[in-house]
């Protein structure tokens, strides 16, 4: 891999370290993520609720609200239509859970995915209207580009609210609904502008509470919605969008409340994942834990299973739920293993990896997993990949995944021709193409990658070094100042320093079937940190010669202990 050293002021991190009265390297690691003006230094490093803005600023939230306060005054009845992913599911987890306060019981459903299709799908709806007719529907994560749909729901004489956050493929005519969704109104330096679903929720939410404060409503008052920054949380780290301004707020306060949440489903899910309550919850349990459970089951299953769980509150039901989910989760492993090495088959057989975006193709490929093994191959290749699998109705549907510095949206709005349905994020996209169409496709995309980007743009694997340490900075104090940066994530990445001319004295020991191994890093004064290799079997360093190490740092926490570890990333024989 290539190492690319990350370049600062170091007189400006001193100084900016003196201010926030941490070390100059803790200094350099805000100036780095461009943090330059000490007042936003602070706040991002000690984020505050108090710092998120008035819900109200969000456009067209003042408007979801009222038209709410007006059904509950009404006693009309609300059907809350929701995505089946995490974000989806803890977005209507919160917001029934909100209703419930005051004394609504809506209705609440969400789409099958391998019956139904994503979101706002007329099967889906048809499902959804199938007991009675809401005066109200407030469909979340999903509706934006949904124009059939939302004339379908309009035609009924229901009043529709969608709070969204993908991206609108072309203008959106907002005339007979109510759309809440900042990359389609709000600016783009707007600190609420890349909250994903539930964030929005949450401040549709916090919108909420404050009108009915105002008019003197007594549920009103009894509601903490420190509460319910558990599900925001979850939602939010999940859906991997940039852990920066309000975000950042929402998962730092949401992740401290994880760990002694009252919520019942949660506190299910958690022991079903193997986590002792009490135990601190990181962005990688929501990520490899927590997240996966709740996706299962909308990629094989039926989503209902998750959201019951979230909103249930008899233990012994919820535990049930999670250990089904468990059940279905480990499914979801055994049918990606095989289709993720039939898709690196398909890739080496006919030499795909040549193409700027990597497209593989397979009818028996199950749809539940496809987005997952783009994820795997776009890491594995460092390419944008999209991986299609059932072909429905004339049209081959699949799931891309793409890299840093490649829009996926934009580049697919230059193909939309060959495309049915189709949307999502830069990184992240739904895609289906005209059955027998993949093979053109696949060059057009291509070419407009190429077009866009340059023939020679670099997809080459990096190495990213935020700082070069010297082997007597790596302690105790280094350790507790990186907490003060979490959560890492998106927008907001762990770094990685370099740790130069090391001399390995022990072996590496191999553990984990053989595939990983640890090894001891000596350190200045004759002291050492214990590290850990994840997958680097065929990629040991040497013992008695200079190496260099790209590393990770940080408590490595276990049965409520917490010990300092380094995490392998790569190494290099020192120059």
């Amino acid at each position: 891999m290539q190492w690319d050293f990350a370049d600062y002021d170091k007189k400006l991190a001193a100084d900016l370290g003196a201010y926030l009265g941490v070390s100059p390297l803790l200094g350099a690691l805000i100036l780095q993520r461009g943090y330059a003006d000490p007042i936003k230094a602070k706040m991002f490093l000690r984020p505050k609720l108090a710092n998120l803005e008035d819900p109200f600023s969000v456009q067209n939230l003042r408007n979801a609200v009222l038209r709410i306060v007006k059904a509950i005054d009404n006693k009309e009845n609300i059907l809350v239509f929701g995505d089946y992913d995490v974000d989806g599911i803890t977005s209507t987890t919160l917001l029934v859970s909100i209703l419930r306060c005051f004394g609504v019981n809506p209705s609440y459903f969400v789409p099958r995915r391998m019956e139904e299709g994503y979101g706002l799908s007329k099967s889906a709806l048809e499902r959804a209207l199938a007991d009675g007719k809401p005066n109200l529907l407030i469909a979340l994560d999903c509706g934006t580009n949904a124009v059939e749909a939302i004339d379908y729901i309009t035609s009924k004489d229901i009043d529709l609210i969608i709070v969204d956050h993908h991206q609108a493929k072309e203008a959106v005519d907002c005339g007979n609904h109510i759309l809440i969704n900042p990359h389609v109104f709000d600016i783009k330096g707007a600190p609420w502008r890349n909250l994903c679903t539930v964030g929005l929720v949450f401040k549709l939410a916090h919108g909420f509470i404050k009108e009915m404060r105002l008019r003197n409503n007594k549920a009103s008052w009894e509601i903490n919605l420190k509460d319910y920054l558990d599900l925001v949380a979850m939602g939010t780290v999940a859906d991997l969008v940039p852990l920066t301004d309000e975000n950042r707020i929402l998962a730092r306060y949401g992740i401290k409340r994880l760990k002694t949440t009252r919520r019942t489903g949660i506190q299910a899910l958690v022991q079903a994942s193997g986590i002792a309550l009490g135990e601190d919850i990181t962005p990688i349990d929501i990520s490899f834990k927590l997240g996966p459970r709740i996706n299962a089951s909308g990629r094989l299953a039926d989503a209902s299973l998750p959201l019951d769980m979230l909103l249930g509150d008899d233990f012994t039901t919820c535990y049930r739920a999670a250990c089904e989910l468990n059940d279905i989760n480990k499914e979801r492993q055994d049918i990606e293993r095989g289709v993720l090495e039939d898709a690196i088959k398909q890739v080496q057989a006919r030499n795909l990896d040549r193409y700027p975006c990597i497209i593989v193709f397979d009818p028996s490929w199950h749809p539940g997993v496809v987005g997952i093994i783009a994820g795997k191959l776009s890491r594995e290749y460092h390419k944008p990949v999209i991986v299609f699998g059932e072909i429905d109705d004339g049209f081959t549907k699949g799931s891309g995944r793409s890299v840093l510095g490649v829009d996926m949206v934009e580049c697919l709005q230059e193909c939309s021709d060959l495309l049915g349905s189709w949307g999502g994020h830069p990184m992240a996209v739904g895609v289906s193409v005209r059955d027998g169409a993949i093979d053109e496709f696949r060059e057009r995309l291509s070419k407009t990658i190429s077009d866009k980007y340059g023939e020679d743009f670099d997809f080459s694997p990096k190495v990213n070094i935020s700082l070069t340490l010297d082997s007597g900075d790596v302690g105790f104090e280094l350790l507790d100042e990186l907490e003060l940066l979490h959560p890492f994530g998106e927008g907001n990445k762990e770094p990685v320093f370099a740790l130069c001319n090391i001399v390995l004295t022990k072996e590496p020991e191999p553990f984990g079937a053989g595939q990983n191994f640890r090894f001891q890093i000596p350190l200045a004064n004759g002291g050492w940190i214990n590290a850990v290799a994840w997958r680097f079997a065929n990629n040991v360093p040497p013992v008695g010669k200079p190496v260099d190490f790209a590393i990770k740092l940080g408590w490595n926490r276990w049965n409520r202990r917490k010990s300092p570890q380094a995490t392998l990333i790569d190494w290099r024989f020192s120059e």
